[in-house]
């Protein structure tokens, strides 16, 4: 594990589907949103929708960034 969350999230996905002949997607989001969201849920019911809505915000920033070519603040 190293000191960067993201990093061993996407690391541990990439170990995932590597190798593997095909691989769905969708079915893949829909796993790590229901991990985001019960990580959500770890927090105080009454910050849910503030933590949700923060999550949003970031994924649409950074889809936009990469989009735009413009490096994320997270990059590495």
């Amino acid at each position: 594990m190293s000191d960067c969350l993201h990093c061993d999230i996407n690391e541990l996905v990439r170990e995932r589907i590597e190798g593997q002949e095909s691989v769905d997607l969708g079915d893949m989001v829909a796993r790590i949103s229901e991990s985001l969201a019960e990580t959500i849920m770890l927090g105080p019911k009454d910050q849910w929708a503030a933590l949700t809505a923060e999550a949003i915000r970031h994924l649409g920033q950074t889809m936009l960034e990469d989009i735009e070519g413009i490096e994320s603040s997270t990059a590495h």
